[in-house]
């Protein structure tokens, strides 16, 4: 009697254990990285300006608030004749720095490619499969842009893909391709970035649109893929 009673108890507890789990994981560790977010934010300007005026402690909060009015002023410059001009000449001065200008050239872009901004905000707006590291294994990647230089030795239509990893997708490869060699998936960037962070465990419900691919793979991958020694 005793002994299935505290079978039930356990087998209750490991049940609730696991519930609790699965809430207080993504939770937890949300609120945990808004907070840090907010923290950062809050040591990012304010204390900087308060130090060099010389005054010393800090009502909290006050500097994520100005930071965002900071970021919210500077949008609203850029898109004013002043604002543009000022931007123009801070990039010509930037440009004659060697150091300087690679920085901000790569900031820059991968800034707009994030927010979908500016003239590089289509760089991620394309998500494809290619073969990689080998015939046979596919991953994810981004279109970032064309070849348009000739390269001897390369043919023509050749595209750029950024391979991300897992789980930072901030780091990766880039890699030259053929048009030919990329299988659009029909995934939006956002889809896959959360398969990419999560390792594959985050998914909609909705069916995959990779369920259409295999139609559209290359014959011979698609042999490959298929024989008992692949």
């Amino acid at each position: 009697m005793w002994k299935g009673l505290w079978l039930r108890v356990g087998a209750t507890l490991r049940r609730d254990f696991l519930a609790g789990l699965l809430v207080f994981i993504p939770v937890g560790f949300t609120i945990l990285g808004l907070l840090w977010i907010v923290e950062r934010l809050d040591q990012l300007v304010l204390p900087r300006v308060f130090k060099f005026l010389g005054f010393e402690g800090q009502i909290p909060f006050l500097g994520v608030i100005t930071t965002l009015a900071a970021i919210l002023l500077a949008g609203a410059l850029t898109r004013s004749f002043i604002g543009r001009a000022v931007l123009r000449f801070w990039e010509r001065v930037v440009d004659r720095i060697p150091v300087a200008r690679s920085l901000y050239s790569i900031l820059k872009q991968s800034t707009e490619a994030f927010i979908g901004a500016g003239p590089g905000g289509d760089s991620y707006r394309r998500v494809v499969l290619i073969e990689y590291p080998r015939k046979g294994i596919f991953t994810y990647a981004f279109v970032t842009g064309r070849v348009e230089r000739s390269i001897e030795g390369l043919p023509a239509g050749m595209v750029m893909v950024f391979v991300p990893s897992t789980p930072n997708p901030t780091t990766g490869y880039l890699l030259l391709l053929p048009e030919a060699d990329v299988v659009n998936t029909g995934l939006t960037v956002e889809e896959a970035f959360r398969l990419i962070i999560s390792a594959g465990i985050a998914s909609d419900d909705e069916p995959s649109p990779l369920s259409v691919v295999p139609s559209t793979l290359p014959a011979e991958s698609s042999e490959a893929a298929s024989s008992p020694d692949g």
